[in-house]
C-alpha cells in the first residue's frame, strides 16, 4: 500500500516538474477550439511571474442577463480592485487582446506596472507602485465610465495586509463633475461626495434610477418629483456621504447625510400644477429627511417666503411629505384643488380669483392608500374670493379645517343672483355638510327673496350635489347644474314669473344645464291658472311641459300637444290647438304689438271677447306680428278672414259667414240661415269706414229687431196695421248692407238697407262709443201686413196706400245701447196727412183706370 501511495506522489511530482520545466521555458499555443474553450496564439510562461499573452480568449459561457447596468459596473470595479494584489505579486505581464466572457469583450493589459481593462461597462488605466511590502498605490490616469460619460482621475491606496482601499478622485462628464471618496474593507464600504456641480439633475437622477433596475426603492411619487418636478439653473452639493455593508447588502439609509443648494428653482408637487418659484433653495438631508429651506418663494405671484417643507423616510415605505403653508395672499385655484384632491383631500369648491390668508399643515404618506395616514390641520381668512360653486364671491369668510371637520363661519358671499350669510359644517370624509343661511337678496328672472333663513346640505362625495330640503330642491353640478324641486308652491311668493303664469303647483320640476346657458327644463303635472279653455267648454288648468333652450333656441310642448312654441331672438312660433282664449280688455286692453317676429297658429282655436260677450271661432287661424304690423288668416267653416294691421292701415276681410259663426260671436240665436260678408279699411283702429252684407237669412233673437216690432205692435193707432210678423225662423231678410264709418269715439251708420219679406228698413244714425249712446233715423218702407188688409177695399185702397200701393213710417231710436228709446210718426206721414189724402183722391181715376 505504501508503495502505491509514494508510486502516485512520485507521478504527481514528476507531472509537476515537467509542467514547471515547460512553463520555465515557455509555452505557445497557436489554436484550440472546443465546444466550451477557444484560444489563439496563446503563450505562457513562468519565470518569476506569470507571463501570459493571447490574441483571444473564449469561454463559451451564456449570460443569463439581457443587460447590464450601474450595479454591474460598481461589482466589476470592485472585483477589480480587490484583485490588483494578487496581480502585482503573481503576475508580471498580461496582454489579452479580447477576451471574450459572457458576451462581454474585454481588453486586459498588465506591463510595467501599467495596468489597462477595457469592457462595455468601462475602461481603466491605471499605474501600479509599491513603496512598501504591504502598501500598493494605483494612480489612476482614466476610469471611464461609459453609460454615463462619466470620466474619473485619483488615486487608490491598498493595503494589502489590512485589505483596506481608500479611493480619491475627481469625477467630470458633460452633466456634472464632482470630488469623491471611498474606504472600503472586508465588504464594509463609506463613501463621500463632496463639491458636485450640475445643471442637469433631473437628468441625472433618471438615468441612475433607471440603472438601478429597482435597488433604489424610491416612491413614484419621490420618483416624479426628483426626475419631473424639479428643475434649477444650478445644482450645487457640498457633500453627500453615507456606509454600506455590501456582503449584508445593508446600505444604513438612515446615515445618508447631504447639504446642497439649488440656484432659481421651480417645485411643481404635480405636473398639472404651475411651478412654486424658489431663488435659493437650500436642501439638508439627514436621518432620512430632506429639508427645503429657503428665505423667499412665490407661487401664482403669492408669499410663501414662511412657508416649510420636507420629505420624511424618503428611503423606506414610509415615505411621506410634509407641508406648512404660510401666505397671505395664496389663491387655491384649480390646479391646487386637483393637486390636494390626488392626495386624497377633496374640497367642494375651488377659487378662481381673489387671495386668501393661509395656515395650512399638510402631511401626506405617499406609498399608503389609507387616508387615514393623510393629517392636515388649518386656518383660513378669505376676502373677496371668487369660488367656482355658483359662481360665488366672497366678501369674507373664516375657515377653520381640524383633520376631517371643516367649519366656515361668518362667510358673506354675493354673485349675480344671491346675497347671503352663512355658517358651514363640512365633514371631509363623507363630504358631506349642512350651511345655515340667511339669504339677504335672492333675485333673477325667476324669483324674488329677502330676509329668509335656509337650511341648505351640501354633498360632494362623487359630484358636487346640494339640497334644500323645505323647497323641496336638489342641485347636482356635476356637469353644469341639474336640479330637482318637489315643492314649487313653497316658492311662487317670491316669483314674478310664476306669478305672472299663475303657476300655483307642480309634482316635479326638472332643469339640467352644463354652461348655464343651454338648458332642459320639465314640469309635470302643473297647476296653474289660465285665460284658455279647452275645446271652449272646461278650464286649461293642468298640464306638463317640456322647455329647451338649444343654442339661443328655446321649444316648448305640452304634454296634452295644446301648447306649443319655438322662440328665439329672430323669430317666435307659437301654435295652439284646441284652446279658446278669454280676453279682458281691463287685462290685456294695452297688449304691446311692437314685438318683433311672432309667428301664431292655431287649430280649433277660439277667441272670447269677455267684455262684449262675443267668441270668435275658427278652424285654423295663422298670424305674424313684427314692429307693430298683423298679418292674418283664418278660417271657419266656408267662412275665409283676412286681418292686416299696422299704425297707418286697416284691412279686415270677411267672405261667407255662416250662422253658426254669426249665432257663435254674438253668443244667441240671433240669425238662422244666410251668408254673410264684412269688409273694413282705414288708417288704424279708431279711423275706418266698411260694409257689412247679408244674404237670404231670418233675423231672430235680435235686441234691436224685436223692440222695433214690440213698439209698432203697441203703437194704438196702428190697431188696423197688424205688424211684420216673424214665422218660426224669425225675420226674413232676403238681403241687405250696412255702411259704417268710424273716427275715433263716433261710429257713424251711413246706410241701413235692408230688403225682407214683410218689411225694407232704410236708415242711417250714429252712435257715441264712449258714451254708449245711439241716434237712428229709420224708414220702414213698406209694411206688407198692412197693405194687403187695405187694399182689399175698393177704392179705399187708392185712397190709403196711394199710386204705389205702400205704407211707410219713420222711426227713430235715441239713449244708450242698453236702453234704446223708439219714435214714431206714422199717423201723420199716412192717415192724418191731407196733402197725400188729397194728392191720392186727386189720382184715383187714374188708378183705377191703371
Amino acid at each position: 500500500m505504501k508503495k502505491k501511495i509514494l508510486y502516485i506522489l512520485g507521478v504527481f511530482g514528476v507531472l509537476i516538474f515537467v509542467s514547471f520545466l515547460v512553463l520555465k521555458n515557455g509555452i505557445s499555443i497557436s489554436s484550440v477550439h472546443s465546444n466550451f474553450l477557444t484560444l489563439e496564439q496563446l503563450y505562457i510562461k513562468l519565470d518569476k511571474k506569470l507571463i501570459l499573452r493571447a490574441k483571444n480568449i473564449t469561454l463559451n459561457l451564456q449570460n443569463n442577463k439581457n443587460s447590464q447596468n450601474i450595479d454591474d459596473t460598481s461589482k466589476e470595479l470592485l472585483e477589480v480592485v480587490k484583485n490588483i494584489n494578487y496581480l502585482y505579486m503573481l503576475v508580471q505581464e498580461i496582454d489579452i487582446a479580447n477576451f471574450d466572457f459572457k458576451d462581454d469583450h474585454i481588453r486586459i493589459l498588465f506591463k510595467n506596472d501599467d495596468f489597462l481593462v477595457d469592457n462595455k461597462l468601462f475602461l481603466l488605466r491605471i499605474n501600479l507602485q509599491k513603496p512598501n511590502e504591504h502598501l500598493i498605490n494605483a494612480d489612476i490616469k482614466k476610469l471611464w465610465i461609459k453609460d454615463y460619460n462619466l470620466s474619473i482621475e485619483g488615486n487608490l491606496d491598498i493595503d494589502t495586509k489590512s485589505q483596506f482601499y481608500y479611493f480619491n478622485a475627481k469625477a467630470y462628464s458633460h452633466l456634472i463633475d464632482f470630488n469623491t471618496s471611498i474606504s472600503y474593507k472586508k465588504g464594509q464600504m463609506s463613501y463621500e461626495i463632496t463639491n458636485a456641480n450640475t445643471k442637469h439633475l433631473s437628468q441625472i437622477l433618471k438615468q441612475i434610477l433607471e440603472q438601478s433596475q429597482n435597488k433604489i426603492a424610491l416612491s413614484q411619487h419621490l420618483t416624479d418629483l426628483l426626475t419631473k418636478g424639479i428643475k434649477a439653473e444650478f445644482y450645487h452639493i457640498e457633500y453627500l456621504k453615507g456606509f454600506a455593508d455590501l456582503k449584508k447588502q445593508n446600505y444604513y439609509l438612515d446615515e445618508i447625510q447631504s447639504s446642497s443648494f439649488m440656484q432659481n428653482a421651480e417645485i411643481k408637487l404635480n405636473h398639472n400644477m404651475n411651478a412654486i418659484k424658489i431663488p435659493h433653495l437650500a436642501l439638508k438631508l439627514e436621518a432620512q429627511r430632506l429639508d427645503f429651506n429657503f428665505d423667499k418663494a412665490t407661487y401664482n405671484g403669492a408669499d410663501l417666503d414662511k412657508s416649510k417643507i420636507y420629505l420624511y423616510d424618503i428611503f423606506n415605505k414610509n415615505i411621506g411629505m410634509s407641508l406648512h403653508i404660510l401666505s397671505h395672499n395664496l389663491k387655491l385655484d384649480e390646479k391646487l384643488f386637483q393637486l390636494l384632491k390626488s392626495y386624497g383631500l377633496t374640497l367642494p369648491f375651488y377659487q378662481k380669483s381673489g387671495a386668501v390668508k393661509t395656515d395650512f399643515n399638510l402631511k401626506i404618506a405617499f406609498l399608503k392608500a389609507d387616508r387615514k395616514n393623510i393629517q392636515y390641520n388649518g386656518e383660513f381668512e378669505l376676502k373677496n374670493a371668487n369660488l367656482s360653486l355658483l359662481d360665488f364671491n366672497v366678501t369674507q369668510a373664516f375657515v377653520y379645517l381640524k383633520q376631517d371637520d371643516l367649519k366656515i363661519e361668518n362667510a358673506d358671499v354675493k354673485n349675480d343672483f344671491l346675497e347671503a350669510h352663512f355658517d358651514a359644517n363640512i365633514d371631509l370624509l363623507e363630504k358631506k355638510g349642512t350651511f345655515l343661511t340667511d339669504i339677504l337678496s335672492l333675485h333673477n328672472e325667476f324669483i324674488d327673496m329677502k330676509n329668509q333663513k335656509i337650511n341648505l346640505n351640501l354633498d360632494f362625495s362623487q359630484a358636487v350635489k346640494m339640497s334644500v330640503p323645505q323647497w323641496g330642491l336638489d342641485m347636482n353640478f356635476q356637469q353644469g347644474l341639474e336640479a330637482s324641486l318637489s315643492k314649487i308652491s313653497a316658492l311662487v311668493p317670491y316669483s314674478s314669473l310664476l306669478q305672472k303664469f299663475n303657476l300655483k303647483n307642480a309634482s316635479n320640476v326638472y332643469y339640467k344645464s352644463e354652461n348655464f346657458k343651454d338648458f332642459t327644463l320639465k314640469i309635470d303635472e302643473a297647476q296653474f291658472k289660465s285665460d284658455f279653455l279647452i275645446a271652449g267648454k272646461t278650464p286649461y288648468e293642468r298640464d306638463s311641459f317640456d322647455i329647451s333652450n338649444q343654442n339661443d333656441r328655446i321649444q316648448i310642448h305640452s304634454k296634452s300637444n295644446l301648447v306649443n312654441a319655438n322662440l328665439n331672438k329672430q323669430n317666435k312660433e307659437i301654435h295652439l290647438n284646441n284652446l279658446t282664449y278669454i280676453y279682458k280688455k281691463s287685462e290685456g286692453g294695452n297688449f304691446n304689438i311692437d314685438q318683433e317676429n311672432i309667428v301664431f297658429g292655431g287649430a280649433n282655436f277660439g277667441i272670447i271677447l269677455a267684455d262684449m260677450n262675443k267668441t270668435l271661432q275658427f278652424d285654423k287661424i295663422e298670424a305674424s306680428l313684427d314692429k307693430g304690423i298683423i298679418n292674418a288668416k283664418a278660417n271657419k267653416n266656408q267662412a275665409d278672414f283676412k286681418l292686416y294691421y299696422s299704425p297707418d292701415d286697416l284691412k279686415l276681410e270677411v267672405k261667407n259667414m255662416n250662422d253658426e259663426f254669426i249665432n257663435t260671436f254674438l253668443q244667441k240665436q240671433a240669425v238662422q240661415d244666410g251668408v254673410f260678408n264684412l269688409n273694413v279699411k282705414g288708417s288704424g283702429l279708431e279711423f275706418f269706414s266698411g260694409q257689412f252684407e247679408l244674404k237670404n237669412t231670418f233675423l231672430k233673437d235680435l235686441k234691436g229687431i224685436n223692440a222695433l216690432i214690440s213698439f209698432i205692435d203697441t203703437v194704438p193707432s196702428l190697431l188696423l196695421f197688424k205688424s211684420p210678423t216673424f214665422n218660426q225662423k224669425g225675420l226674413s231678410l232676403i238681403e241687405g248692407k250696412v255702411v259704417f264709418n268710424r273716427k275715433k269715439d263716433l261710429l257713424s251708420i251711413e246706410a241701413i238697407n235692408l230688403n225682407g219679406e214683410s218689411v225694407d228698413i232704410f236708415g242711417l244714425g250714429n252712435a257715441n262709443l264712449r258714451l254708449s249712446t245711439i241716434d237712428l233715423d229709420l224708414e220702414l218702407k213698406t209694411l206688407k201686413s198692412a197693405s194687403t188688409a187695405i187694399s182689399k177695399v175698393p177704392f179705399l185702397n187708392y185712397v190709403v196706400l196711394g199710386k204705389d200701393q205702400e205704407i211707410s213710417t219713420n222711426l227713430k231710436i235715441d239713449g244708450t245701447f242698453e236702453d234704446p228709446k223708439f219714435h214714431t210718426q206714422i199717423l201723420t206721414d199716412t192717415l192724418k196727412t191731407p196733402f197725400n189724402l188729397i194728392k191720392n183722391i186727386i189720382q184715383l181715376p187714374v188708378n183705377l183706370f191703371q
